[in-house]
């Protein structure tokens, strides 16, 4: 959000800033309750974890659960952090981009939607299988 929403001090700073964003938003749960939860910060990692035996079954329901408040929860801050730029930003890419991946590859058509969808699923799933393992 701070990158893309115009009136932002970070607008167009660029991707080492997300970059350097997104890897303490992934770090930062892990330091901080990872000897809690066992590093659960997402319910690609829970379900991982269950498939493989190393987690309980009966516990993945209720941490897929919890994973999925937190992540409603932090989305309600960031509207309410940046509402004020929400209403500044003209283009909806950007408005999108600060709740979600979205991919260069969509322009509108069909088929780059498809591309786009491929890929964001890609990136996810490399992403994921780099965080297991």
């Amino acid at each position: 959000a701070n990158v893309d929403l115009k009136g932002t001090k970070g607008n167009n700073s660029g991707w080492i800033l997300i970059a350097i964003g997104y890897g303490l938003a992934v770090m930062m749960p892990a330091l901080m309750f990872g000897n809690v939860s066992g590093n659960h910060i997402n319910p690609a990692f829970t379900l991982g974890l269950a498939v493989s035996g190393l987690f309980p079954w009966e516990h993945v329901a209720q941490y897929i659960v919890a994973q999925l408040l937190g992540a409603m929860f932090g989305q309600l801050v960031i509207v309410t952090v940046y509402k004020p730029y929400f209403m500044k930003t003209e283009n909806p890419n950007h408005i999108l981009g600060s709740f979600s991946t979205i991919s260069a590859l969509d322009n509108g058509t069909k088929e780059s939607r498809k591309a786009a969808t491929t890929n964001g699923f890609l990136n996810e799933f490399v992403g994921s299988f780099v965080l297991f393992f």
